[in-house]
């Protein structure tokens, strides 16, 4: 992937080896991790690939899917592949994919569905959000903020603080018939206003899940690095003691 962006002309050397290095020190897809370091957007890291890869491309932002077709892969498998399900016709089932050419997924889906499945290119974030959308999985990438609403035009601060009360307090509440004199009641002394509690738990997941990977990685530069010195006192070119003096 990294070449074929480089040969595009929308990635330079310098920034594939960076990317090349994250992906080396994390894990993770390369594509991810070129878009989270904002070497490239993901709109053009699509086009570029779609054109060079010759393969279709799709805006899951743009796609309304019904619940049919979604039911055709479960959403645990959708998460493990990175994948949605979009459309199907007849014995055909289009799939977005970050990396169409793998065979491997493809060849799953088509057992797991028993229909002819089609790749489609998606960028990376693009499916997360859609499988927060419509599996209910995994934290959107690009969560909706909504901005508090904006003030009313064509008034002033004089008619603002009147309608607070004057002070920017609560203003009383005046009760009556309409037709007697109204009798003001004082308002709470505080109107406290309160959200509902953020539900943590897919977050918390997430980097339990990062964690896990981390260590596995950790786990297994130990174990060649433990290979390696064995091989190094098999072939006589250290000691056991020249290496323990070195690592204290």
């Amino acid at each position: 992937m990294g070449e074929i962006l480089v040969e595009a002309g929308v990635l330079a050397d310098a920034q594939l080896r960076a990317a090349l290095a994250e992906q080396r020190r994390w894990g993770g897809p390369l594509g991810r991790i070129l878009v989270d370091m904002k070497l490239i957007s993901e709109d053009a890291m699509v086009a570029a690939l779609s054109h060079q890869l010759n393969f279709p491309s799709v805006n899951l932002d743009q796609v309304k899917i019904d619940r049919s077709v979604l039911d055709l892969i479960p959403g645990e498998l959708a998460e493990q592949f990175g994948v949605i399900p979009f459309a199907s016709q007849s014995k055909f089932l289009d799939v977005a994919m970050a990396d169409p050419t793998n065979l491997g997924v493809i060849d799953e889906l088509r057992i797991r569905t028993r229909l002819n499945v089609r790749p489609y290119l998606a960028g990376p974030k693009s499916i997360e959000r859609a499988l927060a959308r419509y599996y209910g999985r995994g934290v959107p990438s690009e969560p909706h903020v909504t901005m508090p609403s904006a003030p009313v035009h064509g008034r002033g601060d004089a008619d603002d603080k009147a309608r607070r009360g004057g002070t920017g307090s609560v203003p009383a509440i005046k009760v009556g018939s309409g037709t007697g004199p109204a009798t003001a009641i004082d308002p709470p002394a505080a109107v406290v206003l309160q959200s509902a509690p953020r539900d943590y738990s897919k977050e918390i997941q997430a980097l339990q899940e990062r964690v896990q990977r981390l260590e596995a990685l950790i786990a297994r530069d130990e174990d060649v690095l433990r290979k390696l010195l064995a091989l190094f006192i098999e072939k006589g070119l250290f000691s056991r003691e020249e290496i323990l003096e070195r690592i204290k």
